[in-house]
């Protein structure tokens, strides 16, 4: 009988951002070993954004690459699977999308090929991956976060299996080992060994880890890490060994065979935290507004596409791109500026100038001879109210023959209009004036602001309480009032200030501006009639203080550990106090999905490294989570909740949240020590997010709606006096189940496609009909047709993400 081998995966993390300086001195390096030693393989883990910028600056390493990979097609591959590295837990549902995307066209752009496997060094993985991985062509997947600083997966006890997603999508995967790699601040044990022996493996070497998982049959020890720390002696000690062998991503499949365990997981099997409101929050909230910015552009211009306008595919492209490569995990979490200054305006530049041409040439349609108007397009497929920008600065706003409630906010004129979903309309402007609309009341002496949903009292200290106006329960009970606090320079610091109470018409603006310490701030809340959401926008002048509470011990037995930017109860932040029962239960939104959080608690441990955190396998009972922290996180939106109502938080760039018990603290600034760099900050910081209060029958789904409205609002350019046919179009429509949500709607290579998710645990049909004409076939993500559609009822099983061709 043969040895048993222990086959070793061995691919360069690196690419363009971070790493620049090293990329074509450790491409060399290691080319050389291809010669030196006949065992050799190793592979590219760049970003695939780097060979795009190749082309741009260095266009000989490009070529170096296409030059080997001829040479040695067995030996040397690509391992590129995203575009620009993100951790996806924390990018949008067409961002995770178009990660993968743009990464399969980049490759095979420049060199003909792409990766069959899907692999990664830090976290971008989720429940929803074996899904968008096979949609792009992958037939296989690793199954391990490499470099686990923030970030990593469950463990199962398997060789080799089927993973299973979200939807039950099995994609054959190389799982972790048990008691590989599971915790923050470091990497998996194999990865350790294959960048750090023999001089600091802290002993540890490649027999050791046979003898650990020997049971494992292949055994494979896999590295994804810096392009720096690949080991010569490492690469020799294969070459005289027998039973040692190099292999590529292509080779597992055929290593591994049929895929027969059943590696299922659920949302919360994937453990991420992020360093909320570190950089002030700058890269996240860009981060946000690129990505919804590209996607509302896409939306507009395929409507422009529909109606004979020109398709902007290079403009969007570029708009995607770059806000990819923005939320590279390193700019996220090392706070690289430089890039993200670079990134996320060019990003936006991008989007914005496809918004201008596509209104340009929709806009004019829309118009009449005897009056100006406004151009408004829910790009939701579910009906919306929202303030939309007129564009003007005075008058009134009429649908038909209802004049619309308005408002001037900074200066712009606002209405407040209802709109169908999917559809684009003319709204009449005049230049009479607005009829005045009060709904609200504020009586300054008590401190009592009241609105048709909310009686809430307002204090020095911030919000004393927020009160339902039509059953009377108490939402908030903050006592004398709370609004911002944090740790600021040497101590815990609290806002205090005067409340300004300006009505706007259908709205009513309430700001406090003041200090939390040393800080200057603004806060400013916006309630609207008829809406259950508060607006909330919260602005600071930083001058360099420290803010937040860095180098708290996880544990006494490891003195040297610290959660640096992880403690996010102690930055500065919103906080309230929530009137929630025992039976409270936590909610979140995931890429393309939403789920239950279980609150997992902590505990910390030796591992095989000592700076290593571990969550618990068990759920945290009702006194448990009260009694802890919970840091909960979401996408859009989390949310709290007992058994009558709850409250949801919207998000435009701020993920996070730290909850204890009913005190719910959303960090806005960080500035401090950090295990990725130490980030003071000068000058202006803000954040936007939103309360929604919701009943006990509001489903998840309608919460996830609203957040995405807040996050995709209605696009609006004024319409002057011409000549146009146009006066409401439905745009497309998506009838029947309201658990399935389109995600977006654009126009690539002469096609028009729609993508939508099933957002439930049921089985869900729509019907589909567009102004583009009807749904002839479903797609994969890259638009190749892998379906005839005979019917214009779309099936959906749960969880399941499809897009569909349309065609008149």
């Amino acid at each position: 009988m043969s040895e048993k081998k222990l086959h070793m995966l061995s691919y360069e993390h690196g690419g363009y951002v971070l790493w620049w300086s090293e990329v074509e001195k450790q491409l060399t390096l290691k080319l050389g070993w291809l010669d030196k030693y006949p065992k050799f393989k190793f592979g590219l883990d760049y970003e695939a954004f780097t060979f795009d910028e190749c082309d741009r600056i260095a266009p000989h390493i490009n070529k170096i690459i296409a030059e080997t990979l001829e040479k040695y097609p067995d030996r040397f591959a690509l391992g590129s699977t995203t575009y620009g590295q993100p951790l996806s837990l924390y990018i949008s549902e067409e961002s995770n999308a178009r990660q993968l995307i743009y990464a399969v066209r980049t490759n095979l752009s420049h060199f003909g090929t792409t990766p069959k496997v899907y692999a990664i060094s830090e976290f971008a993985l989720h429940n929803q991956i074996p899904q968008l991985a096979k949609q792009v062509g992958y037939e296989a997947g690793i199954l391990r976060s490499h470099v686990m600083g923030f970030g990593y997966p469950r463990t199962f006890d398997s060789a080799w299996g089927n993973w299973i997603g979200k939807d039950g999508t099995a994609l054959p995967s190389l799982p972790t080992y048990p008691d590989e790699g599971e915790g923050y601040s470091n990497c998996t044990v194999d990865n350790w060994i294959l960048t750090r022996w023999p001089d600091h493996a802290d002993g540890i070497g490649p027999e050791d880890f046979e003898k650990k998982y020997a049971k494992y049959e292949p055994l494979i020890a896999s590295r994804y890490d810096d392009l720096c720390n690949g080991r010569e002696e490492l690469t020799a000690l294969v070459e005289k060994t027998d039973r040692y062998d190099f292999i590529l991503l292509e080779d597992i499949p055929k290593i591994c065979g049929e895929a027969k365990d059943e590696l299922r997981t659920t949302d919360n099997d994937f453990h991420g935290r992020m360093p909320w409101g570190y950089c002030g929050n700058e890269i996240f909230n860009d981060c946000r507004a690129t990505e919804t910015r590209a996607a509302l552009a896409e939306r507009l211009n395929a409507f422009s596409v529909m109606l004979g306008g020109k398709c902007e595919q290079e403009a969007l492209e570029e708009a995607w791109k770059n806000a990819l490569v923005l939320q590279h995990h390193d700019i996220t979490i090392c706070g690289l500026f430089n890039d993200s200054h670079r990134f996320a305006p060019a990003s936006l530049k991008a989007s914005d100038s496809v918004i201008a041409s596509s209104a340009a040439y929709v806009a004019p349609k829309f118009a009449r001879k005897d009056s100006e108007g406004v151009f408004a397009f829910n790009t939701n497929s579910f009906p919306v109210k929202e303030w939309i920008d007129t564009g003007r600065t005075y008058g009134s706003v009429y649908d038909g023959d209802k004049e619309l409630p308005t408002a001037v906010q900074d200066g712009k004129l606002m209405a407040y209009a209802e709109i169908e979903p999917l559809t684009a309309k003319r709204l009449e402007f005049k230049s009479t004036p607005a009829s005045k609309v009060v709904n609200f009341c504020y009586d300054a002496q008590k401190g009592i602001l009241s609105t048709p949903e909310y009686n809430i009292k307002l204090t020095s200290k911030g919000i004393a309480y927020i009160d339902c106006a039509r059953s009377g329960r108490r939402l908030v009970d903050n006592g004398e009032g709370a609004l911002l606090e944090g740790w600021v320079v040497d101590g815990m610091e609290y806002s205090d200030a005067v409340w300004t109470v300006t009505f706007e018409g259908g709205s009513v603006k309430a700001v406090q501006n003041g200090t939390v310490g040393c800080i200057p701030f603004t806060f400013e809340m916006r309630l609207t009639a008829g809406s259950w959401r508060i607006d909330c926008r919260a602005d600071f002048d930083m001058n360099n203080e420290k803010v937040g509470h860095a180098g708290r011990l996880v544990d006494e037995m490891f003195e040297s550990h610290t959660i640096d930017g992880q403690l996010h109860e102690e930055k500065l932040g919103f906080v309230m106090n929530l009137c929630l029962e025992n039976d409270r239960r936590m909610y979140r939104d995931l890429p393309y999905s939403i789920s239950e959080w279980d609150g997992q608690l902590w505990k910390s441990g030796p591992f095989w490294h000592p700076d290593m955190l571990i969550l618990t396998d068990r759920t945290v009972t009702p006194e448990e989570s009260f009694a802890g922290t919970t840091y909960l996180n979401g996408i859009y939106w989390f949310a709290l909740r007992d058994k009558d109502w709850g409250m949801s938080v919207f998000n435009r760039g701020c993920m996070g949240s730290a909850v204890q018990g009913n005190k719910v603290t959303v960090p806005l600034i960080y500035a401090d020590e950090y295990l990725c760099g130490k980030k003071m900050l000068k000058g202006h910081f803000g954040g936007e997010f939103a309360l929604y209060p919701f009943l006990a029958d509001t489903t998840l789904t309608d919460i996830h709606r609203a957040a995405t409205a807040y996050n995709y609002p209605v696009i609006t350019a004024p319409i002057a006096k011409g000549e146009g046919e146009l006066d409401c179009v439905k745009v497309g429509s998506l009838e029947g189940s309201k658990d399935v949500i389109m995600t977006t709607l654009y126009a690539e290579n002469g096609m028009i496609l729609a993508r939508m998710c099933n957002f439930s645990d049921e089985s869900a049909s729509v019907k589909l009909d567009s102004f583009a004409g009807k749904a002839v076939a479903e797609t994969d993500l890259l638009g190749n047709d892998t379906k005839a559609l005979t019917s214009d009822v779309l099936e959906f099983h749960p969880w399941e993400i499809k897009t569909v061709r349309l065609a008149k």
